[in-house]
């Protein structure tokens, strides 16, 4: 439902009391697994994957909301735009998505 640009600008202030919430909720669950994720690669050489997409989640939640906060989108964040798994990438497939990425620009050298 598009509303007016006076209207959007308007929902912003009881949506950014919604957001702030939120978003301080998930920075001390983000601020835990900072640390546990901190112990953990030195511990074991290497990151945990699921606390590293949560943290990726995060992040890319937060943007998102600045984003619409400060006037760049009216996509709504968690109600009719981007949500908890609109994601920005992670790179733990990075090894994979180089491989993919290699396969298409050889499909598309071959094809000039």
């Amino acid at each position: 439902m598009a509303l007016g640009e006076r209207v959007e600008a308007l929902l912003r202030i009881p949506l950014s009391f919604v957001y702030a919430a939120v978003v301080s909720v998930l920075e001390m669950a983000v601020g835990i697994v900072w640390i546990i994720q901190f112990f953990y690669t030195l511990i074991l050489g290497r990151r945990h994957e699921g606390m590293a997409c949560f943290a990726n989640k995060y992040a890319s939640l937060n943007y998102h909301i600045n984003r619409y906060l400060l006037f760049s989108t009216n996509e709504r964040p968690l109600f009719d735009g981007p949500g908890w798994e609109d994601t920005l990438p992670c790179d733990f497939r990075r090894k994979e998505a180089r491989e993919e990425y290699e396969k298409i620009k050889e499909a598309l050298d071959g094809a000039y």
